[in-house]
Parts: C-alpha cells; sequence; structure tokens
C-alpha cells in the first residue's frame, strides 16, 4: 500500500480549486452570474414566477473530465497542473453560461421580451425597447446594476452607435426617462418586499 500526505493532498485540493475557479470566473464571471440557493438535497426542485405560476427546475449534471498520462512513471509538472485547471475550469464556465444562456431564450420566447433587430440595422428604438422590457435593479446610490449579454455581432454595432448616440441630447433625455420609471418601480417593488418581510 502507498503511504497517504492527507495534508499535502489537501494543500493540492485547494490549489486545484484556485486555479480552476479563477479560469471558471473569466469565462463566466461570478457578477453576472443570476442568484441562486443552493439545492441540499432531491433531484427535483420547482420555482415560483411573479404571476405566481410554478415551474419545475429543470436540473441537469454536468461534468468535466481532464486527462493525464503517467505512463511515464512521473506526476504532474506545474505546468501540466495549471493547463489542466485552466482546462476543467474553462469547460465548466462555457457549460454554466450555456446553461443560463437556454434558459434566458427559452423564457424570451415564451415572454415574448424579445426584439427582433437585423443586422446591421440596429435603430435608437430597438435599444429603447430594450431597456423598456424586465424589471432593472439598483444600488444604494441609485445607479442601474443591469447588463446587457449580446453576441460579439450585437457588441459591436452598440459600439459603433455610442459615440453618436451619446451625443445625441433627445436619445439621452428618453434613455433618462426610462431609468427614472424604472428606478421609481425599483423602489416600490422594493418597499413592497420590505413590507412582507
Amino acid at each position: 500500500m502507498l503511504p497517504a500526505f492527507p495534508k499535502a493532498q489537501k494543500i493540492l485540493d485547494e490549489e486545484w480549486n484556485k486555479r480552476m475557479l479563477a479560469a471558471k470566473s473569466k469565462v463566466f464571471p461570478t457578477h453576472i452570474h443570476p442568484p441562486v440557493l443552493a439545492i441540499i438535497e432531491g433531484k427535483t426542485s420547482d420555482f415560483q414566477r411573479e404571476d405566481r405560476q410554478v415551474k419545475p427546475l429543470k436540473m441537469k449534471l454536468h461534468s468535466i473530465t481532464a486527462q493525464h498520462s503517467v505512463a511515464d512513471g512521473k506526476g504532474m509538472s506545474l505546468a501540466v497542473f495549471d493547463e489542466k485547471a485552466k482546462e476543467v475550469g474553462e469547460g465548466m464556465g462555457k457549460q454554466m453560461f450555456q446553461s443560463v444562456v437556454e434558459v434566458i431564450e427559452e423564457t424570451v420566447k415564451e415572454t415574448g421580451n424579445e426584439v427582433k433587430v437585423k443586422k446591421g440595422d440596429l435603430k435608437q428604438e430597438d435599444m429603447l425597447r430594450l431597456l423598456e422590457m424586465g424589471d432593472h435593479n439598483f444600488d444604494e446610490q441609485g445607479n442601474p446594476t443591469q447588463q446587457l449579454i449580446c453576441g460579439s455581432e450585437l457588441a459591436e454595432e452598440l459600439k459603433k452607435h455610442e459615440a453618436e448616440w451619446g451625443a445625441d441630447k433627445e436619445f439621452q433625455a428618453k434613455v433618462e426617462e426610462v431609468k427614472r420609471r424604472k428606478r421609481a418601480d425599483f423602489n416600490e417593488r422594493e418597499a413592497r418586499r420590505r413590507l412582507v418581510s
């Protein structure tokens, strides 16, 4: 029987997790991850939407594997250790990101909250419709905390319009009006939530 070194294994596990989670966070940053509660036991769960409809939570087992040959009788070098931890972290981040995107796309189709724009034809009205959709959250200073997650093509188009639309005072006034209304809705929701709890 080979000797066991529990302290050394604990150090290796901690270092692996640090490297793996750092790689995962680059692919799927923690700040864009939706808030979740851990499910302690069981394989099924559900959630209730704002319209009081109870929906089953679709859970899937995800797994990532990394392989390293020990045919030469050597263990992993630190460089290989880093590479394998990064490989697993990136794979985990991609799977998590894909899962969230699938749920968002399904929800968008179900609720009809979608703005269809032809490639290369994004208009100010489309951007205002995007801002109008859904609830917005704000920090303690009243700044919006929403993030727009989009594909690279739409991101490029937004960058292209950023300077032009930023200088358009009429458009900026409309954006500020949407923000003002969304902030008032948020404050009302928060006040109701505090009364309930």
